[in-house]
């Protein structure tokens, strides 16, 4: 009898490590989707944020030759 209890003993165990297992697995692969379709989010706003500061740039070059009266002390 107790071969009995020290075999059921070692196939509860064993089945709970493959439900842990098989748990921990299934958690793994949806995290690392999840943090793939976060990341090409990430991606795809900083290729926006690229692109707007490249446009930011440009703004601020056109402004830079903009001629201002007054702004080079010529006419007060």
């Amino acid at each position: 009898m107790q071969a009995w209890l020290v075999a059921g003993a070692w196939l509860l165990a064993v089945l709970f490590a493959l439900v842990v297992f098989g748990f921990a697995g299934y958690e793994l692969a949806w995290k690392s989707r999840r943090l793939a379709a976060d990341k090409a989010k990430l991606d795809a706003v900083a290729a926006e944020l690229g692109t707007l500061s490249a446009q930011l740039q440009a703004a601020a070059d056109r402004a830079s030759r903009l001629s201002v009266p007054g702004r080079d002390g010529s006419e007060r």
